[in-house]
């Protein structure tokens, strides 16, 4: 007999009678031999709503209360379901992270998963009950709710099937696997059936929705078999996430992942010293703000800019702390720019195919797109566009490497 952690997205839980389909894709996981613990993100728009409510009271620096809010979907769709699997003939019983508990650090907004014990959870299971958990929440050494970043319910799955030794944990959501582009932009993109966890991790981290890259990290991490599927049709179709040692064989790239939340963010006349890097990431990090590809250019003697990338959520909250912090920075004035997109272009093959950046870069000046940025590790090239040249970016580097569902048979 197999366990199974099954994690369910907002789309999946959305409405009473997707409850009820659920129930019914539970039941089906039992009917096969296995024991399930189920994991529960909050219905559809509900966590925006309690975020904006708790944000319009208290717009600047997350606080406890702000979690004790934004927690409130998980639990609501966790009692739910539970009830629709006793309906459907089931033994259920919701859980909330404390009554496990999950434990994590005291970060608002953005706690790690520090501890879970599962012994409460063996208990319900030997019971012949299914627990259904709350995701995105956890538990502080002072007592307090926490929650961990949205999409945090992934992250929650994985290190429950950690801590219960699952055989292998299934992420639900409204799309049947992990596909080669945004099919929304990119018509012809194609369902891939394996993705290296490296790629994973580099696609959810670039912004692709599919995952919370702390999930994937955590599975990568801890060996957890992970598989991407959708809860919305019958097909047993998804997407498995396989050790990086079993894609070696796989095309150069496979994918392309695009970002429209984050803006373009520039430091002007910093003093051009030792250190200055440093006082920001020091700064930054200080005020929980992810700065990601900061590049330094010299513009006159002793000075430089300082570029780099933020969450659009973080704009105010950075020109308030870097304003806070402009004398020992020594910088003139911040330019902000929102009218960019980030294209990122990922695969196994850039580890030792040299060509391939020199591709991307051609392919997009064939389009007259120019580069604001680039930033290359082994396994992906991020750039920085502007967000008007996206369609046709995502369009030509996507027939560049073949990607598409037609000129994959046509090379097979």
């Amino acid at each position: 007999m197999a366990l199974n952690v099954l994690k369910f997205g907002g789309t999946s839980v959305a409405n009473l009678a997707r409850l009820e389909h659920v129930a019914q894709v539970v039941r089906q996981e039992m009917l096969n031999g296995n024991q399930v613990v189920v994991v529960v993100s909050a219905m559809a728009g509900i966590t925006d709503q309690l975020v904006g409510y708790s944000q319009a009271l208290c717009p600047h620096e997350p606080t406890a209360e702000h979690d004790v809010v934004a927690s409130a979907g998980e639990q609501v769709t966790a009692g739910l379901l539970a009830l629709a699997l006793k309906k459907a003939g089931m033994k259920a019983r919701s859980f909330l992270s404390w009554q496990i508990p999950i434990h994590t650090d005291s970060v608002a907004t953005n706690a790690r998963i520090q501890h879970i014990s599962p012994d409460k959870l063996l208990q319900s299971l030997r019971q012949g009950e299914i627990p259904v958990v709350a995701g995105f929440q956890g538990l502080s050494t002072e007592g307090l709710i926490t929650t961990i970043g949205r999409g945090g319910s992934d992250t929650t799955a994985v290190a429950i099937a950690v801590a219960l030794k699952a055989d292998r944990c299934d992420i639900y959501t409204d799309v049947d696997g992990v596909y080669t582009a945004d099919p929304r932009l990119v018509p012809d993109a194609r369902r891939q059936d394996t993705l290296s966890y490296s790629e994973m991790f580099e696609m959810a981290a670039a912004g692709a929705k599919v995952l919370q890259a702390r999930s994937v990290e955590m599975a990568m991490k801890h060996s957890v078999k992970l598989r991407v599927l959708s809860s919305l049709t019958d097909s047993p179709q998804g997407t498995e996430i396989v050790a990086d040692q079993q894609a070696v064989e796989k095309g150069n790239i496979t994918s392309i992942v695009h970002s429209l939340q984050e803006a373009k963010v520039t430091l002007r006349n910093l003093k051009n010293q030792p250190g200055i890097a440093a006082k920001l990431y020091t700064t930054m990090g200080n005020a929980n703000i992810l700065i990601d590809m900061m590049t330094q250019s010299h513009t006159r003697e002793g000075c430089c800019d300082m570029d780099g990338m933020i969450s659009r959520g973080d704009i105010e909250r950075f020109g308030e702390t870097m304003n806070q912090f402009r004398e020992g920075l020594g910088f003139s004035d911040i330019a902000i720019d929102k009218n960019v997109a980030k294209i990122t272009v990922i695969g196994i093959g850039l580890r030792s195919n040299m060509d391939i950046p020199a591709l991307i870069c051609r392919t997009l000046a064939d389009e007259s797109i120019n580069i604001h940025m680039i930033y290359s590790s082994e396994i992906k090239m991020s750039l920085v566009i502007n967000q008007q040249s996206l369609q046709p970016a995502l369009t030509g580097l996507h027939k560049v490497f073949r990607l598409a569902q037609s000129t994959q048979k046509e090379a097979a």
